[in-house]
């Protein structure tokens, strides 16, 4: 049997480690955490700031939830804590640790082919939710790149280059 005191419950329940909060696209965050014995579910809390008012998002018996319809980004802070029910009395344990992430749209895959002997023509795979992307070239591997493009399209031939010369290029949505 287990004590009334909801204190000493809580400590006994224990605590989930809250093991990630990761960005899952444009609009969503992934939480992960660990799962603790003898609990019922958890309850995940959301805030918009690290001190924030945080409100439940999710019950779950999962350890991990994808919350979705979120802001481009916004940060958002994640803390969760197990529950038991017995009968009709719920008992929590004690909060995780906050894991805080914002959503951001995928990375696009860049290709890079010759085009012709000064053009470069490079496509990149569409990113869901984005509103376009920006293309940069650098002229070594660890050089500064600069801004080429900014466009909806996924495609692009860069022209004007010189035959014979290595360029570098990355796109993000």
């Amino acid at each position: 049997t287990f004590s009334d005191d909801a204190t000493l419950y809580a400590q006994w329940l224990g605590k989930p480690t809250l093991s990630s909060a990761v960005s899952a696209g444009y609009n969503s965050v992934k939480v992960t955490w660990s799962a603790v014995p003898g609990r019922t579910g958890y309850k995940l809390y959301r805030a918009t700031s690290s001190g924030g008012t945080y409100s439940l998002v999710k019950t779950t018996t999962a350890t991990s939830y994808t919350n979705t319809g979120l802001t481009t980004g916004k940060t958002y802070y994640y803390k969760v804590r197990a529950y038991r029910t017995l009968g009709s009395k719920t008992t929590y344990g004690n909060y995780s640790s906050v894991k805080s992430a914002k959503p951001i749209p995928a990375t696009p895959t860049l290709t890079a082919k010759s085009a012709g002997y000064t053009s470069i023509k490079l496509t990149w795979t569409s990113v869901s939710g984005r509103t376009g992307y920006k293309l940069y070239r650098a002229t070594s591997s660890g050089g500064t790149y600069s801004l080429v493009k900014t466009t909806t399209a996924t495609s692009y031939t860069n022209t004007g280059r010189k035959t014979g010369k290595t360029y570098y290029y990355k796109v993000r949505a």
